[in-house]
């Protein structure tokens, strides 16, 4: 916990203070705090589900358990703005004052929460989380084949493609976090996505194509290992320790 930096600070003050906030309302009610209190502290309807989970995020990005695990504050992020953005204040009547305390509390705890979030993922990931890609200099297309596994990628696209995560698999923060506030063009873009993936013509952050290629790679090693043997069976004839009869017998048990 000694990589613990401010980023990760500006996330977890919010994140503890909504477990205080659920504990105080919930569990431990005292009478004799003054009721301004609860005004200040975030209110949601997730109990500790939302802020253990963050805090869980956090600790885990802070130690290095877990490659690349800042991308998955941002689904998080999703999650905490519906549960404990005061959404209820536009659709019900009622006090202005207590509604507007709980209006500038809740842009408070979630602008820290996203600005620590921004420049997390900024720094770990050590690039722009940008939402448009295609000013991107280092996109270069090849015919490259991308380090990228394909069955990943097509079932991720397949079964959370609404929330980018394909996207973020195989590199593109910006268009991945596009596809959440967008759910995936309206599932348009996913399924294009998806026919892309499906077709071979997908790629990679640096314009790697994700295609499947394990087979191809298995058979060239497969050839390559025979042409080895061969070889090796030919030198020991050619010296005299096999004959040209045990040579073809080796030859035909290879091909």
């Amino acid at each position: 916990m000694n990589q613990l930096n401010t980023n990760h600070k500006l996330i977890l003050f919010p994140l503890l203070l909504m477990l205080i906030a659920f504990v105080l309302r919930n569990v431990i009610y005292l009478t004799w705090i003054p009721n301004f209190i609860f005004y200040i502290l975030p209110m949601g309807d997730s109990g500790l589900f939302l802020p253990l989970l963050g805090i869980a995020i956090i600790c885990l990005s802070a130690t290095n358990k877990i490659n690349r695990i800042e991308i998955a504050l941002i689904p998080f992020l999703i999650l905490l703005t519906y549960f404990y953005f005061p959404w209820w204040m536009f659709l019900v009547p009622g006090n202005f004052s207590l509604y507007f305390s709980y209006l500038v509390s809740s842009l408070v705890y979630l602008g820290l929460i996203f600005y620590g979030t921004y420049f997390l993922l900024k720094d770990k990931l050590g690039q722009e989380v940008e939402i448009i890609e295609a000013n991107n200099k280092s996109y270069k297309p090849t015919d490259e084949l991308s380090d990228k596994e394909f069955l990943p990628t097509l079932l991720l696209c397949l079964f959370v493609g609404m929330l980018g995560v394909h996207r973020f698999y195989v590199g593109k923060i910006g268009t991945g976090v596009a596809m959440i506030f967008t759910l995936g063009g309206l599932g348009i873009w996913v399924l294009v996505d998806f026919i892309l993936i499906c077709i071979g013509s997908f790629r990679d952050i640096e314009g790697r194509v994700v295609k499947y290629q394990r087979v191809i790679v298995n058979e060239q090693a497969n050839n390559t290992g025979i042409a080895e043997e061969l070889e090796k069976f030919a030198e020991l004839k050619e010296k005299g320790i096999i004959s040209e009869e045990e040579f073809n017998k080796k030859k035909e048990e290879l091909l």
